[in-house]
């Protein structure tokens, strides 16, 4: 019985530590090298369980999407895990709300009994008995719920059609149903904008008191690789006016450091051309529909499409022309537009491109 526990543990910290490491380095490798073909197909993959939300987010580009719904189902979700056999961890998470796919927790299931770790962030909208029960018994998740304001006030007036006392009220009974187990872990993700700023302060505080393990806050938009989305966040953007970004930021470390509660902060901009993005190397993005798109910052096919696994083989895909393209535009600064926002770049629009 010693020696089983004992490698469990080894094999849990193989997993948790050393193993994700190594990847990760790896792909850094062939990027240094500049490889436009890999030997390798990613160990990390985000994959979009339906492309619809029940929020209308001004500054999220489902908003003004108007296209029929596509929801994955278990088999096909099977089927891309067939292609994808050393897969280590998956996002099921994608444009739309997870949850409002009913079978979205038979895939996180499926992971759970293969040893695939997984994320999934929700607006905490999506509540019931049943859906708490299945969440909380999951050992191998992260449960991210998406809270931009202390106050109903703010809350709702960047969560569309969202209801703050009913947010609040579903991660607060989530976290007491897990109780002091360390399984399933629970974090509150915030997008700081100038509409709620202000309020960092008092989110950190909301976050220990629903319970969370940790909170993640960033200032990093996206404009999902589409310049006209840029009317939507130039008047929210808090890296365009930094005058009191700093200070709250600072406080809210403060409150954090305080009240014990564990907080990343994400700010600034992505990458640069010494820190280049490392996604065509490491990871992609599929939609429910089986499109391969580069990132989940773009999340959209019809702004760049590698492929469809339901078509032809991932393994194809991941080193077709598209890739092999994109990965030496990268690797030379040749920053494609639907890329420019995450290097801090000037929007353009694509017929301008060089």
């Amino acid at each position: 019985m010693a020696v089983k526990s004992t490698l469990k543990k080894v094999k849990r910290f193989l997993r948790g530590g050393c193993v994700p490491i190594y990847y990760s380095l790896r792909s850094r490798a062939v990027q240094c090298f500049k490889l436009k073909r890999l030997p390798f197909l990613p160990h990390k993959i985000d994959i979009e369980p339906i492309d619809m939300c029940n929020f209308t987010c001004d500054h999220c580009q489902v908003t003004h999407w108007n296209r029929l719904t596509t929801r994955l189902t278990p088999e096909r979700f099977k089927t891309i895990l067939t292609q994808l056999p050393g897969l280590l961890s998956i996002k099921l998470q994608g444009m739309g709300e997870p949850l409002l796919n009913k079978l979205l927790i038979d895939m996180l299931e499926e992971c759970e009994r293969r040893g695939i770790d997984m994320e999934v962030t929700s607006n905490g909208s999506v509540y019931t008995e049943n859906i708490a029960s299945r969440l909380s018994s999951l050992r191998r998740a992260l449960i991210v719920f998406s809270i931009d304001g202390a106050t109903a006030e703010t809350f709702e007036a960047i969560r569309v059609k969202g209801n703050f006392k009913a947010v609040t009220s579903h991660v607060a009974d989530f976290t007491r149903r897990r109780g002091k187990k360390p399984w399933p872990r629970i974090e509150i993700r915030t997008v700081a904008t100038l509409r709620n700023i202000h309020e960092l302060p008092d989110i950190v505080r909301l976050a220990k008191r629903l319970g969370v393990d940790s909170l993640t806050i960033t200032t990093l938009l996206t404009d999902w690789g589409k310049a006209e989305m840029q009317d939507s966040l130039a008047p929210i953007n808090v890296s365009r006016e930094n005058s009191h970004t700093d200070q709250f930021i600072e406080e809210a470390e403060k409150v954090a450091d305080t009240i014990n509660m564990p907080i990343i902060i994400e700010h600034g901009q992505r990458y640069s051309t010494l820190n280049r993005c490392i996604w065509p190397w490491y990871s992609s993005y599929i939609a429910a529909n089986g499109d391969v798109v580069p990132c989940c910052i773009i999340a959209d096919s019809t702004v760049a499409k590698m492929g469809n696994l339901f078509e032809e083989p991932f393994s194809r895909i991941w080193n077709n022309e598209k890739y092999q393209d994109l990965r030496r535009r990268i690797s030379s600064n040749d920053i494609p537009h639907y890329c420019r926002n995450c290097y801090g770049m000037t929007p353009i629009a694509p017929a301008n491109e060089r």
